[in-house]
């Protein structure tokens, strides 16, 4: 019996990594790519090895105009350009998007906004290659979730590999 329980975790186990890993595939495959301009970054952890701190734009502009929100989560309404670079539409209405509009996810709490990973680790040596991120690449889903695949230069060209952990 307890063979057979521990034989039905170990499935329960593999059938979730196995949904998680079919997930991010989907959003990879299906999702519309996005850039969202980074904000300032920190290059290096001793202890966790080499990443990048990453902290986004419109993050700091939504965080800059709603200063006093309480802790949850928003949707807020981007417009793309014609490179597919994300801007922050203030006065976007969530149930009336425009053709070039779309939603993105953000979760705000104790005085922080995200809109996306807040570290992407890289390859020992890749830190100068990185250093020049401008922007950070995303597979948009339309319920405004989001899936980062790499970084870019401020020439919109790929950095480093084109896909990080995070």
């Amino acid at each position: 019996m307890k063979t057979l329980a521990i034989l039905l975790c170990g499935l329960a186990i593999l059938l979730g990594v196995n949904a998680q890993v079919w997930r991010f595939e989907h959003a990879i495959d299906s999702g519309e790519p996005v850039l969202l301009r980074l904000a300032p970054v920190d290059p290096r952890s001793l202890m966790q090895g080499d990443y990048m701190r990453l902290n986004y734009e419109i993050a700091r502009q939504w965080a800059q105009a709603h200063p006093l929100q309480p802790a949850g989560s928003s949707q807020l309404v981007i417009r793309l350009d014609n490179q597919g670079v994300a801007h922050w539409q203030p006065h976007g209405e969530v149930g009336k998007l425009a053709p070039d509009e779309r939603l993105l996810n953000l979760v705000h709490r104790e005085g922080s906004v995200k809109v996306g990973p807040n570290a992407y680790f890289f390859e020992e040596g890749q830190g100068e290659v990185l250093a020049g991120a401008a922007y950070g690449e995303f597979r948009l889903q339309p319920d405004g979730s989001s899936l980062l695949l790499g970084l870019r230069d401020a020439q919109l060209r790929p950095l480093g590999a084109t896909r990080g952990r995070w």
